[in-house]
C-alpha cells in the first residue's frame, strides 16, 4: 500500500478542489467526487442518519460536510497528509479534529479504538476500494462500526462502463470477464476480429508531475457490480441498492469532439437514478442495511 499512500499524500494539498461548486462546468477534471457526495448527503438525511464513520477519509470533505449537518462524525485515513489537511478542515468548521485518526481499512487490528467508539448508524469508504486486495476483509471491517440497522455507504470503480466506452477497457472486460473460461482459440478470434473496431489506444494513462505515482500507477481496480452486491450481501447486508454518478452522455472517445456539451450534459445526467448508469456511469455507491 505504500505507493497508493504516496499518492494521496501527493494529491492532498489540492485535493479538496474536487469539492469545489463554483467550478462545475469548469474544472480541469469532472467533479465527481462532488456528485458522490451529494447523492451520500440526500441518502444520509431521508434515512435520517444521526451519525456516520468513514474509512479512508481523504481530505475530510464528505465527512465535515454531514458534520455540518448535524451528524457525530469520526474517521481514519492511512494519509498522513490527508490526515493534516482533514483535521485542519474540521477545526476550520468547529468540528473535533480528534475524531480522526490514522488507521488501515485493511487491517482490523488498527481499528479497534475506533470500533469501540460505536457504534455508529452508517459506515462509509468513498475512494478506497480500488485501492484494495481483498474485499471481503475490509467489508467485514466496515460491518464491525454499524450495528443492526446500520447503513453501509460503498464506492467503486464500475466495470460495466466498459460495455460503452469502446476502448481498451471493453476488450479487457470481454477477455477477462465474459470469456474468462473460454477456449484460448475463441479469445484471440474475438481479439482480433474486436481490435480494429476499438480505441485500443484509449483511455490514455495518467500521469502528473507532483511528487507521487498518478492514479493509474497505483492499485486502482474496477468492480463488477452484480459480483461487489453479493459480497456485500454475504457479510450480512440486505436492501442493497446503487447510486451511480459520473456518467458518461456518449462512449468517452468521442468526449473531444463534442466539447463542452459533453460536459453540460453529464451533469444534466447526473439526477438520472435509473438503469442506465450501470452502464454509463464510470462509478457507484452500494448502499446496504446491515442484518
Amino acid at each position: 500500500m505504500a505507493e497508493v499512500v504516496s499518492h494521496y499524500d501527493a494529491s492532498a494539498p489540492t485535493y479538496t478542489e474536487q469539492y469545489n461548486e463554483s467550478t462545475i462546468l469548469t474544472a480541469p477534471d469532472y467533479p465527481s467526487s462532488l456528485f458522490r457526495l451529494r447523492k451520500v448527503k440526500k441518502r444520509v438525511s431521508e434515512l435520517g442518519l444521526s451519525s456516520m464513520y468513514e474509512l479512508g477519509i481523504g481530505d475530510g470533505s464528505p465527512l465535515a460536510a454531514l458534520g455540518e449537518m448535524g451528524l457525530k462524525v469520526a474517521g481514519s485515513d492511512l494519509s498522513e497528509s490527508m490526515l493534516t489537511v482533514a483535521r485542519a478542515q474540521f477545526e476550520s468548521k468547529g468540528l473535533d479534529p480528534s475524531a480522526l485518526t490514522w488507521g488501515d481499512i485493511q487491517d482490523r487490528s488498527t481499528l479497534e479504538e475506533a470500533i469501540a467508539t460505536g457504534p455508529y448508524d452508517g459506515v462509509m469508504a468513498l475512494g478506497v476500494l480500488p485501492h484494495v486486495r481483498n474485499e471481503v476483509d475490509v467489508i467485514a471491517n466496515m460491518s464491525a462500526f454499524v450495528g443492526s440497522g446500520g447503513s453501509l455507504f460503498l464506492h467503486f470503480r464500475n466495470s460495466l462502463l466498459s460495455l460503452f466506452s469502446f476502448n481498451r477497457l471493453t476488450m479487457e472486460f470481454i477477455q477477462d470477464e465474459l470469456l474468462r473460461d473460454a477456449p484460448a482459440k475463441i479469445k484471440d478470434a474475438v481479439r482480433e476480429g474486436l481490435e480494429s473496431r476499438l480505441a485500443m489506444d484509449l483511455p490514455p494513462k495518467r500521469d502528473w508531475d507532483v511528487n507521487g505515482p498518478a492514479y493509474d500507477e497505483i492499485l486502482s481496480k474496477f468492480h463488477n457490480p452484480f459480483e461487489l452486491s453479493d459480497l456485500v450481501r454475504e457479510a450480512g447486508f440486505s436492501d442493497v441498492r446503487f447510486h451511480w454518478y459520473n456518467y458518461h452522455p456518449t462512449p468517452p472517445m468521442l468526449a473531444g469532439a463534442i466539447g463542452q456539451d459533453f460536459r453540460v450534459a453529464a451533469v444534466d445526467m447526473e439526477a438520472d437514478e435509473s438503469w442506465r448508469g450501470m452502464f454509463m456511469c464510470s462509478s457507484g455507491v452500494i448502499e446496504a442495511t446491515k442484518n
